[in-house]
């Protein structure tokens, strides 16, 4: 008896407690901006402007880009004001598609600062929003002695220590020279570049625990996040599919070949793509992208978030063989705070914390730090 009057008890004291008369919050239409800076280089990045949309809008993403807004970017020690311009649906960017002299002079002026700090500002009618960051100071970076490691065959492989600074003191002109022709840049400049050879199997291709090529070392007290690129420069090196003598698939001057396009005729594909088609690989890499003409290919450049240091670099930051920039960025309060919620993107009533006052988006900087390194054929 005495149990069931506490029960009654319980369940009156839980159902008091509890209000379903919940506040249906008034949606308020924002601006949604996007925008990024790099130290020591001028804005690369065009910054995107769109407006958000009720959930139930019937609306298409293209209705939803701002093409009439007026976006300054001010550096907070020198008031200097960089203004931007309509260059494509909801894209602004300081340059023109055909600049004059004065706008090319006031664009390569304003160069980023390391430590400084910055506000962007965007006007739209009646709505205006602005952003602060402030850029990271600089990030060092250095070769990690990671321990020898222990394959499931009981195979024991000691990581390499490669160079992680071939590019210190690179100019902003010397790296559009590597972008355009990596092979002659590292000639002309006597890079020293070290390689990695890159093994198929469990030992090599399994998961973010299997071997790694290298360590790279950095001051993570520091800084919340680092960002790493990973672009390859010979991604779109093209060539005839490569021979395979055990193939049903033939050409009748070749013989056997690997038919990447499924097309059953040996021609043109990317010959650097790193391709696997193993349930494993799969798993972890998803399938591959196709052209028009069915030729697979990776998106390029990769990139991940990190936070701790050392960070092992493995099999899945390369997706193709040849030279690589890999570029470690610093990143700003901003971006940790931004991506930190919902990074994937799972819950949409789950808002990212953004740093726009009175909009939504995020407005962040980064240091870069960045180096080169060869991906060999096993």
């Amino acid at each position: 008896m005495k149990k069931s009057y506490l029960l009654i008890i319980t369940t009156i004291l839980v159902f008091q407690s509890c209000d379903f008369n919940d506040n249906v919050l008034k949606y308020d239409q924002k601006l949604v901006v996007f925008a990024t800076i790099s130290a020591g280089l001028p804005v690369l990045d065009t910054v995107s402007v769109s407006r958000s949309a009720f959930i139930d809008e019937d609306v298409t993403i293209d209705e939803l880009w701002v093409n009439d807004a007026t976006v300054s970017l001010v550096n907070d020690s020198t008031n200097q004001i960089l203004t931007f311009k309509n260059v494509g649906e909801g894209k602004y960017f300081p340059l023109s598609e055909n600049p004059t002299p004065e706008e090319l002079g006031s664009y390569m002026n304003f160069i980023i600062q390391s430590g400084f700090t910055y506000h962007l500002i965007v006007e739209q009618e009646q709505d205006s929003v602005f952003a602060t960051t402030t850029v990271p100071d600089r990030l060092d970076l250095t070769s990690s002695e990671l321990p020898d490691y222990t394959c499931p065959d009981g195979e024991v492989i000691p990581p390499k220590m490669i160079n992680v600074n071939n590019l210190d003191g690179t100019s902003i002109e010397q790296f559009s020279q590597l972008l355009m022709d990596p092979r002659e840049f590292i000639l002309d400049n006597n890079i020293d570049v070290d390689s990695i050879v890159y093994r198929f199997g469990d030992c090599f291709t399994k998961s973010f625990a299997s071997y790694p090529f290298f360590g790279v070392d950095f001051d993570a007290n520091n800084f919340q996040t680092i960002n790493i690129l990973n672009y390859a420069l010979e991604s779109n090196v093209k060539g005839l599919e490569p021979l395979d003598s055990l193939s049903t698939i033939f050409d009748s001057d070749s013989g056997g070949f690997f038919d990447y396009n499924y097309n059953g005729i040996r021609d043109s594909i990317f010959t650097n793509l790193i391709y696997d088609t193993t349930l494993n690989f799969q798993i972890w890499k998803g399938p591959y992208f196709r052209d028009e003409n069915n030729t697979p290919y990776r998106i390029n450049p990769w990139q991940w978030n990190v936070e701790e240091s050392p960070t092992p670099v493995m099999w899945l930051y390369f997706d193709y063989y040849g030279y690589q920039l890999l570029t470690f960025q610093a990143t700003s309060e901003s971006y940790f705070n931004y991506f930190s919620g919902d990074p994937s993107g799972q819950n949409m009533y789950l808002l990212p914390d953004s740093n726009f006052e009175g909009g939504l988006g995020v407005f962040y900087s980064n240091y870069s730090s960045s180096f080169i390194v060869y991906v060999q054929r096993d």
